[in-house]
């Protein structure tokens, strides 16, 4: 009978180390979920007078949610309070906000690579910014030189921003095509390419 136990705590024994090898070896080799490609950045020679103020970030948005307040997408009228104006922005932090790719200048270099890696699922938007060191405005800090929006020819920052004008007129300062929004399986690697514009820092930051 001692033997037939001691027999049958081997084969268990066994059994869970085969397992826990079995683990160890799939944990050694994931698949690797990842958003990668290339900016092309028009106006690049303006990122020079630039580079010490702040830093240019590769960011990447998860799924658009009003509740709770997540990714960048179209805000309705009135959500954040009467008589307030929706738009097309982020309202919440990136994905990668705790660890973004950041880009640094090179003279004479319009085209930079960027490798992101995500958990699978939906995301709404992936961004090129400049934050800036030393404007303390959450709303004002980043401004947005360009997103992915299916359109690899022409530069879109992905935001429309309204105000009130004269006589109750709705002027938007800001209107430009939102981000795509797209879905990442797992293990799968997403090319995804985009165009960027260094000058909007002069507009967004006058």
């Amino acid at each position: 009978m001692k033997t037939n136990r001691f027999a049958i705590s081997l084969t268990v024994a066994a059994l869970f180390m085969s397992l826990f090898f079995t683990a160890c070896d799939k944990d050694d080799d994931p698949e690797v979920t990842k958003v990668y490609g290339t900016i092309t950045i028009e106006n690049a020679d303006t990122w020079e007078t630039w580079a010490d103020s702040g830093e240019v970030q590769v960011t990447i948005f998860p799924e658009f949610s009003l509740d709770p307040l997540a990714g960048w997408g179209a805000v309705p009228d009135n959500f954040f309070g009467p008589g307030v104006l929706g738009g097309t922005y982020a309202v919440g932090a990136p994905y990668n906000s705790q660890n973004p790719v950041i880009l640094e200048y090179e003279p004479g270099k319009t085209e930079y690579a960027y490798e992101i890696e995500v958990e699978p699922g939906a995301y709404s938007a992936i961004a090129l910014g400049f934050r800036h060191d030393f404007v303390n405005d959450p709303s004002l800090k980043s401004a947005t030189l360009g997103v992915h929006w299916n359109n690899e020819a022409e530069v879109s920052h992905g935001v429309v921003i309204k105000i009130a004008g004269p006589g109750g007129a709705i002027i938007p300062i800001f209107n430009y095509p939102a981000p795509a929004t797209f879905e990442v399986k797992a293990g799968e690697e997403k090319e995804i390419n985009f165009r960027a514009d260094f000058d909007f820092v002069n507009v967004w930051y006058q």
